[in-house]
């Protein structure tokens, strides 16, 4: 089975500074500008805390009718961060985002450093290509088998 880091995206996963005044609406314009679904809040070492989701953002700040300029970023961050090391399996990921039902999980190298973030759709596009690749195999061989047919 194939390691989260051959599969994870090679993005630069976006970070922001805890304890640094940011607000929730410093969050939503990175999200929004950016393009992205999250981003993984650190510490001053860039150890990561937390994460905060587009879902963290309308769960925690627009459904709770809250002003988005009054609400750090700590105070909507998910926490702990659960996470998952680059060197373990795509099965071992598969299973941790099902049993805390989440749709991403940061990759950390030995030294916790982050690396990228693999999701599921990292994780979609990888099964894709190989049932794919199972499926011309089969074609191939359905082909030599029926050629095969022919001669005998």
């Amino acid at each position: 089975m194939s390691s989260v880091s051959e599969i994870m995206s090679f993005r630069e996963p976006y970070t922001i500074s805890a304890f640094s005044n940011k607000t929730a609406i410093d969050a939503a314009s990175i999200i929004t500008t950016k393009r992205i679904s999250s981003i993984i809040v650190i510490d001053k070492e860039n150890r990561p805390l937390g994460i905060i989701t587009e879902r963290d953002l309308v769960e925690r700040v627009c459904l709770a009718n809250l002003n988005a300029k009054d609400v750090l970023i700590e105070d909507i961050m998910s926490s702990p961060l659960i996470t998952i090391m680059a060197y373990d399996s795509v099965d071992t990921a598969s299973r941790v985002m099902v049993s805390n039902k989440i749709k991403r999980l940061p990759v950390l190298e030995a030294d916790s450093r982050i690396v990228g973030v693999i999701s599921v759709t990292d994780i979609t596009k990888h099964l894709s290509k190989i049932l794919l690749n199972d499926y011309n195999r089969h074609r191939s061989l359905k082909k030599i088998l029926e050629m095969n047919d022919v001669f005998n």
